[in-house]
């Protein structure tokens, strides 16, 4: 069975992603992004980033939002992915798998437009079998699994549950609600569930995304 730890503000993540959403606000999220070892920058990320001071080992995607400025400073970090059946997200994704990545956190992946929110989270969901991803907000993380897991938690954390297929079977052990018929038929039925202590773990046959309110 897996085990997903919290992220902490310690962690020192191997690689993250910075889409292009709004950049990361939250104290976890913040602390990943300066504590990481290598930062690929979607290309429309790389400017705010830049402007920390720091320097990403790689951005990606059609550069339509990359200054000059910034094209000729990081000119041996840049790979150009026109593609345009793909967003920047999977292009540093797959860059990320290309470069030996095994676990991948993404941060920047909410905000601006909720459209696009939602598309990352689906566009991650996809990929779970690709490599292990974790994505951190300012306010909690989604995780994507497609077998039993064990999640770290505390009393009172809220957990939400999502199964991308209402045929998905899935029952929980130390969440205070258990899935109606050991099914969710709706994406919100497994909303603002509610951890009982130290570790909860669900069960199921089918992809799920599973978010941990910090």
């Amino acid at each position: 069975m897996r085990h997903f730890p919290l992220p902490k503000t310690t962690d020192r993540p191997d690689v993250v992603i910075l889409a292009a959403g709004d950049f990361p606000h939250g104290e976890v999220a913040r602390a990943l992004l300066a504590g990481a070892h290598e930062v690929i920058c979607c290309d429309g990320a790389a400017e705010e980033f830049c402007a920390t001071g720091a320097m990403p080992v790689a951005v990606v995607g059609d550069f339509d939002s990359l200054s000059e400025k910034l094209r000729t400073q990081l000119a041996d970090r840049l790979h150009h992915r026109p593609d345009q059946d793909v967003n920047d997200l999977w292009k540093a994704l797959t860059l990320a798998i290309e470069r030996g990545a095994h676990e991948i956190t993404v941060l920047g992946a909410f905000g601006r437009r909720e459209d696009h929110s939602i598309g990352n989270l689906m566009l991650c969901a996809t990929r779970m079998n690709d490599v292990d991803i974790h994505v951190v907000g300012d306010r909690g993380s989604f995780d994507f699994i497609d077998c039993d897991s064990r999640f770290e938690s505390f009393a009172e954390q809220q957990v939400s549950l999502f199964t991308l297929s209402p045929s998905t079977e899935i029952s929980t052990i130390g969440l205070r609600y258990e899935p109606p018929q050991n099914h969710l038929s709706a994406m919100w039925q497994g909303v603002s569930n509610e951890s009982l202590g130290a570790e909860f773990a669900i069960c199921t046959n089918g992809p799920t995304i599973v978010y941990r309110k910090f």
